[in-house]
């Protein structure tokens, strides 16, 4: 029971992470850097993944 908690509180952290270093890229980078890049895709990808995640240790 213990370990649950401690990785769902571990998702959320990551999730947090992301969405903080998705938040900073997005400030620094312009449009045309964005679109060559594709990390706004790789973030996108890595919240879907992390809530996948965090919706089945969770039971949802």
């Amino acid at each position: 029971m213990i370990w649950s908690n401690l990785l769902i509180g571990l998702y959320i952290l990551i999730l947090l992470y992301n969405g903080y270093s998705w938040y900073k890229y997005s400030e620094n980078a312009s449009k045309d850097q964005k679109k060559k890049e594709g990390w706004i895709n790789y973030y996108r990808l890595a919240t879907i993944f992390i809530l996948i995640l965090l919706f089945q240790k969770i039971g949802i």
